[in-house]
């Protein structure tokens, strides 16, 4: 908007200017009539305008309500969330009805950060479970279709933020799942011992492993 007015400013001036023999040294206004002269400076005008960088919201306005869930209200949505990863599916393994019904989280012990949308219809987007005793957080999970937009990061922070410090936290996950692991490495997470030569061993062939890792958080 400054720069908008700033420019109608100099229009103005020049106007109100055009005897002087140093205006702005664009053009020789002496051969050119006042309205020439408005009509062409207008133009410039118009194309520096239209090259002013636009400015977007923040990415903070639209990013998901990072919380603990509390159980039972916010159950139905968790549940929800977890059945998308199975849609269109038959859901067969009681591993996987029990992850769909977000058993877990109903027993002493665990919570359950989510991330809900801040705008209509107000899902529960992104899942993570934490055992708030052996500190091992597991069934980190997000919708489909809004991965790859830095939901699983602001899970795993929830769930960082949910411990009391200093300890460490740990969980599993399978070395063939890539995404997860170069996410877990770029949160600060480790392969200990032996783990830490599976992970490399998974690199170099293929083939899967269950990985242990984990965090120190002070």
């Amino acid at each position: 908007i400054w720069y908008y007015y700033e420019y109608e400013i100099i229009i103005l001036w020049y106007q109100s200017n055009l005897s002087s023999p140093h205006c702005l040294g664009l053009v020789d206004h002496q051969h050119l009539s006042t309205a020439t002269m408005t009509i062409l400076l207008r133009i410039l005008i118009t194309t520096a305008f239209l090259s002013v960088p636009s400015f977007s919201l923040t990415s903070t306005q639209t990013s998901p309500e990072i919380r603990i869930a509390v159980i039972p209200e916010d159950l139905p949505d968790i549940q929800d969330c977890r059945r998308s990863a199975y849609k269109n599916k038959k859901v067969l393994l009681n591993s996987a009805i029990s992850f769909c019904n977000a058993d877990q989280i109903q027993r002493e012990g665990y919570l359950c950060v989510i991330a809900r949308e801040r705008t209509s219809p107000f899902r529960v987007i992104g899942t993570a479970d934490l055992n708030t005793r052996t500190k091992v957080v597991n069934n980190v999970y997000v919708r489909e279709e809004v991965r790859k937009q830095g939901i699983g990061r602001l899970l795993m922070e929830g769930v960082e933020d949910a411990l009391e410090k200093p300890t460490t936290l740990k969980l599993t996950v399978y070395s063939s799942n890539t995404p997860a692991v170069n996410l877990y490495k770029k949160l600060g997470f480790t392969t200990p011992g032996i783990y830490g030569g599976l992970s490399a061993l998974s690199s170099a062939i293929s083939f899967n492993f269950l990985l242990e890792m984990e965090k120190e958080l002070v």
